[in-house]
């Protein structure tokens, strides 16, 4: 404000010295127009005077041609004469019109040079109309020419008696016509003088005003000059004083602004500390939050992952899920204190878009299975692979959009997840991400404050459906980091709309050769509101062949598995199909269709829902063709052989981080703070050490700092790991910083661990397969015939080899899981884990295990009882396995 106010005075100044140089022109040029006019009026004076010459000069001229004419001796001479006074008296009345209404006149002077006869001198006068005036010239002049004339046409007549009278011929001339000549001769002379008077006497008064006019002038240019002066001297004075109070006024102001900026650097470095207090704050409270949280979702997830009961393990799972609520409403309130702190970035790499996706959609599929909404995923297939982006930030972006559509979109609706390629320029690709949901909607005025941060569309959506509302407002800034914004398209009661678009790097090498080449036949669909059936062709692209219409579909040879949208339709084309290529049926829709159509049901083998994706087509494909899934390692343990030091103050978590490591192998010793972790270190060798960052009487990093200075008396080196619940921005850069080797933030997830636990004991890690302590260890698997599987399969018995390996690998662990499901007498759970093994079983050629499998799968319908299974059950293990 006062800026402004500083601002406004120099622009003050600015003007008013403008404004008193505008003056001073504008004074300087109307006095010099005043001078003008009177230089102007002498010299049209000047220009009257010799217009006034001219006349009396033109008047001479007439009366020397007149006396002319009264010597001529041949009336014939007459007639030349008569033409030039004739032009000479409207030369005179042309010089008259020019002093009453101004003009130029020409004055054609004759010179007796060889070089020059006539010389033309242009004289030019003006009248000023606005002033009533009388021209004298013409009052005097006018009738004395017209006289003139008269008497010039009377010449010739008055001449021819003359010669006739001075001729002494025999020519009678009465006394009459004698006295009309010489009464003519008689007033001519009369009459020029008369001219010339008036003329002489007009030419007296212009020099008389041409003196007056030329004194007054002088002193009038004097009196102007020094009234300029002085209004000269009055706007400068003006001038000078406006600049001296407003050069007053900008001084004031300029202290005040100085006294201002003190001020303001002043609570700037307050905002600095308060801003430092807050972070600080932040971080205490995430430490102290996150601690107790490690240790709720550590054991919860343990006691879920124990031998409990089922409702027992139910609880555990609802205490793990709602801390790690609890810890994500953490997170969003950290990230928008980042974001509005500024330290909010983006860290850009390249990564599998397709692979990066599907990991979400898989993620929320469970999700939308609980609320039984229908998740549609549409990816165009035109869409690179490999894209370059904040893999994490974008993650957290899908995330709280799709999560919103879940929670917002009720029982039996629909989210339709679609990820589409705008355009493609050089390495460049324009992608929308969009997430569509037909939950309550929101209103136009909402709409405006929802991407607030802390806003709902309002009270009762809070109420009603949870939430922070946080999550739109850290994606929105997200976005915008990232190049773009959020748009939202919603009307109440109908859905909304959440879309936006990214300017996305592609990599170069970005085509990846199909290492799968299956065939596919794809059958007609009748209604296809969602183009779920275009969907499905560009992810089985990825797998190998599609035959999509009749013809192909006939003249192929084989067939790996047949996908369908169980329209009743297509059963008789369907069923000789199957029975032709003998492969599986893959049912493509929601299984209550399927359910209610007991033609088609019988054909099935297997069952796809939304949303489809590549790993989820592909498990289908693993099973149904024995292919080793090398995206999932199954049944298999980490452990490793290494010994460990943690450093870590609170009880629970240090009991907590015990049982994780030891059920990983390793060996454990447990300290409370960086100053026994030091001593235990110098005592004992570890191959890897956890350090707690807040600890009492040494915290992490002085423990840190003193095992580094002892490595280097002593010439070793072990990986340290920071350990704590902080997770304000710079805190994993401190710490590598500092010298430690990584950052684990608690809650600590298992996966994170045992990449950490792999990269720093690599050569110490052992990975083995689970054995089950049952009496299912005590059988062998039944032997299998090679050859036979090779033909039913109708391969090499190499890949029969491998294929027996991976059956012979998991069939001890699937029964042992089939023995529990039947156990707690679930014959839901039954049906689909019979279904699952008969698969397995077909592929390997044990027929007789397939049909007490296919009783089992129908367990529902046949109403069998608990007995009677597991004396099916017993038959099974059996056919599998032979006693040792």
């Amino acid at each position: 404000m006062k800026n402004n106010t500083i601002y406004q005075g120099l622009t003050a100044l600015i003007i008013t010295f403008f404004l008193g140089y505008v003056g001073i022109i504008i004074i300087h040029n109307v006095f010099s127009d005043i001078v003008k006019t009177l230089d102007y009026n002498v010299k049209n004076e000047y220009s009257r005077y010799k217009i006034g010459e001219y006349v009396l000069k033109e008047i001479a001229s007439i009366e020397t041609n007149y006396y002319k004419m009264g010597l001529i001796t041949k009336i014939r001479a007459i007639k030349p004469i008569q033409e030039k006074i004739n032009d000479e008296i409207e030369d005179i009345k042309n010089a008259i019109r020019v002093l009453e209404v101004g003009g130029t006149l020409n004055n054609h002077i004759k010179l007796n040079l060889l070089e020059a006869e006539i010389v033309t001198d242009r004289v030019y006068f003006n009248v000023d109309n606005s002033i009533k005036h009388y021209t004298f010239e013409s009052i005097d002049l006018l009738p004395k020419l017209d006289e003139l004339t008269l008497k010039l046409s009377k010449m010739e007549d008055i001449m021819k008696i003359k010669l006739a009278y001075t001729s002494n011929k025999n020519i009678e001339i009465s006394e009459d016509e004698i006295f009309k000549v010489k009464l003519f001769f008689k007033q001519l002379p009369t009459l020029f003088i008369r001219m010339k008077e008036n003329a002489s006497r007009l030419l007296h008064d212009s020099k008389k005003n041409i003196d007056l006019l030329e004194k007054n002038i002088t002193e009038e240019k004097v009196y102007y000059r020094k009234l300029e002066y002085l209004f000269t001297f009055f706007v400068m004075t003006i001038v000078l004083l406006l600049g001296i109070f407003v050069i007053k006024q900008i001084l004031n102001k300029s202290k005040e602004l100085e006294e201002i900026t003190k001020k303001a650097k002043l609570s700037e470095q307050e905002a600095l500390k308060a801003n430092q207090s807050k972070s600080q704050f932040l971080a205490n409270m995430s430490h102290e939050i996150r601690t107790p949280l490690n240790a709720i979702i550590g054991f919860s997830n343990i006691l879920a992952k124990s031998e409990l009961e089922k409702k027992d393990k139910e609880k555990a799972n609802i205490i793990s899920k709602s801390a790690t609520a609890l810890l994500n409403i953490i997170n969003d309130i950290l990230d928008i204190s980042k974001v509005e702190s500024g330290k909010f970035e983006i860290s850009k790499t390249e990564f599998n878009l397709r692979d990066f996706l599907e990991q979400i959609v898989h993620l929320y599929s469970i999700t939308t299975k609980e609320k039984n909404i229908r998740f549609v995923y549409l990816f165009d297939s035109k869409i690179p692979n490999f894209i370059t982006s904040d893999e994490t930030k974008l993650k957290q972006v899908l995330s709280n959009i799709l999560s919103n559509a879940i929670k917002f979109t009720p029982k039996d609706g629909k989210v339709l997840f679609e990820v589409k390629l705008i355009k493609l320029e050089d390495d460049i690709a324009k992608i929308e991400f969009s997430v569509k949901d037909e939950g309550i909607g929101i209103s136009l005025d909402d709409q405006k404050k929802i991407f607030e941060p802390f806003s709902q569309a309002d009270g009762s959506i809070s109420r009603k459906f949870g939430g922070t509302g946080l999550g739109l407002a850290i994606s929105l800034s997200i976005v915008k980091m990232l190049g773009s914004e959020i748009k939202l398209e919603s009307q109440i009661d109908e859905g909304s709309r959440f879309y936006f678009d990214l300017d996305l790097q592609v990599s170069k090498e970005n085509l990846e050769e199909k290492k799968l080449k299956y065939h596919f036949a794809l059958c007609n669909i009748i209604n296809d509101k969602e183009n779920i059936r275009n969907h499905l062709k560009d992810v089985l692209k990825e797998f190998g062949v599609i035959h999509d219409n009749d013809e192909d579909i006939e003249k192929s040879e084989y067939i790996d598995l047949i996908f369908c949208f169980g329209d009743p339709q297509f059963f008789e084309k369907l069923s000789r199909r199957k029975k032709r290529f003998n492969c599986p049926v893959v049912y493509v829709g929601n299984m209550e269709k399927i359910d209610n159509n007991n033609i088609m049901k019988p054909l099935m083998d297997y069952y796809l829902d939304v949303p489809i994706y590549g790993s989820k087509v592909f498990n289908i494909l693993a099973e149904a063709k024995s292919i080793e899934k090398t995206k999932e390692k199954e049944n298999q343990e980490y452990i490793f052989n290494a010994k460990v030091l943690v450093a870590e103050d609170n009880t629970n978590n240090q009991l907590l981080i015990e049982l994780i490591l030891k059920d990983l192998g390793l060996d454990v010793c447990i300290v409370e703070n960086g100053k026994l972790a030091y001593e235990k270190y110098k005592e004992e060798k570890f191959d890897l050490v956890f350090l707690d960052i807040n600890m009492p009487i040494m915290d992490g990093l002085e423990s840190l700092k003193l095992i580094r200075e002892y490595e280097k008396i002593n010439k070793n080196y072990t990986p340290i790991i920071a350990l704590t619940a902080n997770s304000i921005k710079g805190d994993k850069q401190k710490y590598l910083k500092a010298g430690m080797d990584f950052y684990l933030s608690k809650p600590i997830v298992n996966e994170e661990l045992v990449k950490i636990l792999s990269t720093y004991l690599e050569k110490k890690v052992i990975k083995e397969t689970k054995v089950i302590s049952n009496d299912i260890v005590e059988y062998a698997i039944t032997d299998i015939n090679i050859e036979l599987v090779a033909k039913k399969i109708g391969m090499s018995e190499n890949i029969a080899i491998k294929i027996i390996d991976k059956f012979k690998s998991n069939i001890v662990k699937d029964m042992k899981d089939f023995e529990n499901i039947i156990k707690n007498e679930d014959k839901n759970e039954i049906s689909q884990k019979a279904h699952y093994l008969k698969n397995s079983c077909l592929n390997v050629a044990l027929d007789n295990a397939c049909k007490i499998l296919e009783e089992l799968e129908a367990v529902e319908i046949s109403n069998l009882s608990v007995i009677q299974i597991e004396e099916k059950f017993e038959n099974l293990k059996t056919l599998l396995f032979s006693n040792k």
